[in-house]
C-alpha cells in the first residue's frame, strides 16, 4: 500500500500500525533518542541535531533524523559519530557510523575517514559503508564504497557499489551560500543491469539551520529503479552551543570557506541502501 495516500498500513514484521506522517515522525524520534542516549551517557558532546525531508518524482517521500556527536581529539585527530534514522513508506532504517578528521598539508586541507553500518526494515537489507574525504577552502571531494551484508530478501537484493562527489562553493557576493555537487556512482547488478551514471545537486543555505538541495541523477537508487530521478531535500541542523534567534536570520555565503567549519559537517554518503528489484521468479536466476 502506498503511504503517499496516507492510508493505514500494517507492518508485516512487528504488527505496528502507522497512521500518519506525524505519528511516524514521533516513532522515529523516540527510537533515535534511544540510539543516541548511550553515547550521551558516556560524556560525549552532542554538536548538532537535525533531520531532513526528501521528495522525488520516482520515489516515496522519506524522512531522516540525524546528529553529530564529538568523541574528542586524539593526537590531532578529531573523532566523531553520526547516528541516523530514516523512514520511507513505513519502513525504518538505522545507520550507525564513526569517523575521524585531521588537518593535513600544513593545515591547508582536512582529510577524513569514516565507516558505517546500515540496516533497513525493508526486506532486512544490511551493508557496510566506508568513505574518505578531503576538504580544501574552495572545494571538497568525497568517495564511498558500499558492501552488502545481506543476500536476496524477497524480490530485492542489496548491491555493492561506490560513489564519488565533488563539492564546489560558488563565489557569489552577498548571496546565500550556494554550491554545486557533481558526482558519479556505480552499483554492480547481481541479476539485473548495473546502475551507473552521473548525479548533480545544487545546495542553497540561506540561514545557519536550513539547507535546500535540488538534485538529479540517472537512476533512482533508493527505490531500486533505473529511471531518471529529480528530487528536492530540505535539511535542518541545530547547533547545540549556538541556539538563538540569529540561527534563523539571513546568512550570506562566505568564500572561501574557513577550513575549521568543515569539522562538524555531515558525512556525504547515501543513507538509503541501494538494491535491485527482481523481475523474474527466483528459480530463473
Amino acid at each position: 500500500m502506498d503511504t503517499r495516500n496516507n492510508k493505514v498500513q500494517m507492518d508485516p514484521h512487528y504488527g505496528l500500525v502507522l497512521v500518519s506522517p506525524i505519528r511516524r515522525g514521533l516513532a522515529i524520534a523516540f527510537i533515535y533518542l534511544l540510539l543516541a542516549s548511550p553515547l550521551m551517557a558516556a560524556g560525549l558532546e552532542l554538536v548538532w541535531a537535525g533531520g531532513s525531508y526528501r521528495i522525488s518524482d520516482n520515489d516515496n517521500p522519506s524522512y531522516t533524523l540525524d546528529s553529530f556527536i564529538s568523541m574528542g581529539s586524539y593526537n590531532g585527530m578529531y573523532l566523531f559519530s553520526e547516528p541516523s534514522l530514516t523512514l520511507k513508506q513505513g519502513e525504518l532504517g538505522v545507520s550507525i557510523g564513526a569517523g575521524m578528521r585531521v588537518p593535513v598539508m600544513g593545515g591547508q586541507a582536512i582529510a577524513g575517514y569514516n565507516i558505517f553500518y546500515d540496516y533497513t526494515d525493508n526486506n532486512n537489507h544490511e551493508r557496510i559503508g566506508t568513505g574518505a574525504e578531503m576538504y580544501f577552502r574552495n572545494f571538497s571531494a568525497h568517495i564511498n564504497i558500499y558492501l552488502p551484508l545481506s543476500g536476496r530478501e524477497g524480490r530485492e537484493e542489496a548491491l555493492s557499489g561506490m560513489d564519488f562527489t565533488l563539492g564546489i562553493p560558488l563565489p557569489i557576493k552577498d548571496a546565500p551560500s550556494i554550491s554545486i555537487w557533481p558526482g558519479f556512482y556505480y552499483f554492480r547488478g547481481e541479476d539485473e543491469s548495473d546502475m551507473q551514471g552521473m548525479s548533480i545537486e545544487m545546495h542553497v543555505q540561506p540561514m545557519k539551520v536550513l539547507m535546500v538541495k535540488i538534485g538529479a541523477r540517472n537512476d533512482t537508487l533508493s527505490a531500486g529503479e533505473d529511471d531518471n530521478e529529480v528530487y528536492l531535500s530540505v535539511e535542518i541542523k541545530m547547533p547545540m552551543k549556538k541556539l538563538g534567534k540569529d540561527l534563523f536570520s539571513y546568512m550570506p555565503g562566505i568564500y572561501p570557506r574557513n577550513l575549521g567549519s568543515y569539522m562538524d559537517d555531515r558525512v556525504v554518503r547515501e543513507h538509503f541502501i541501494t538494491y535491485e528489484k527482481k523481475t523474474k521468479p527466483w528459480y530463473v536466476y
